[in-house]
């Protein structure tokens, strides 16, 4: 598992198999496709994830990403497979587009991309 953190340092989210889980475990935020994430709100790629940083389609920094090393596996709940599934389900446009990456931080969370 993943955290994802912000430009404070503080975790936002978590991946956990390939599912964007909100700080509270209890919901999926978003999906990674390859390196490509997706949410609820957009039924297209949001950013793509490289050089354990997540970054938007116009380059902005949402989230850094940091090995969780207290992490112990556990079983998904199916109540979030069917979340993943159902945002899965709804991407429209698969593409992945070049993202330049910058060193700017997105005004907005990653939380805030994705719902």
């Amino acid at each position: 598992m993943y955290l994802l953190v912000n430009q404070k340092n503080e975790t936002v989210a978590y991946v956990q198999n390939m599912m964007i889980l909100d700080a509270t475990q209890e919901h999926v935020v978003g999906i990674l496709i390859g390196d490509c994430f997706f949410g609820k709100k957009e039924h297209k790629q949001v950013g793509k994830i490289f050089n354990k940083t997540a970054y938007l389609v116009n380059g902005e920094i949402a989230a850094k990403l940091v090995l969780n090393k207290d992490y112990k596996s556990a079983s998904i709940k199916k109540s979030l497979m069917n979340e993943a599934w159902d945002i899965l389900m709804n991407i429209t446009e698969h593409t992945s587009t070049w993202i330049n990456e910058s060193k700017k931080w997105s005004k907005l969370s990653l939380i805030d991309h994705l719902k």
